[in-house]
């Protein structure tokens, strides 16, 4: 995920992360606290950092599965439903 500055919760990554896909972030606010460990941490303004990232992935031996398992199971802690539920209620005290 690119953001460079700031994620408010990193929700892209998390569906990733639910669907097994490793996820490879910017480490900024949001991002940090929804991802953590759980994804590729890397400076998207450096593209030879990124490339550097994406080749680990790919040649370091179970970095892929292990980074797929972390995130699969980061994933199951954030449902999607209470982060539905939570807005609908924010919402609801914001317009009354």
């Amino acid at each position: 995920m690119p953001s460079t500055t700031l994620e408010a919760t990193g929700l892209v990554g998390l569906e990733a992360q639910a669907c097994a896909c490793p996820s490879s972030t910017q480490p900024v606010p949001g991002l940090r606290e929804g991802l953590g460990t759980t994804a590729v941490a890397t400076d998207f303004t450096q593209p030879a950092a990124v490339a550097r990232e994406l080749h680990r992935l790919r040649t370091d031996p179970g970095l892929l599965p292990a980074v797929r398992e972390a995130g699969y199971v980061n994933a199951a802690r954030h449902p999607l439903s209470a982060t539905a539920r939570l807005l609908h209620h924010l919402g609801q005290r914001l317009t009354n």
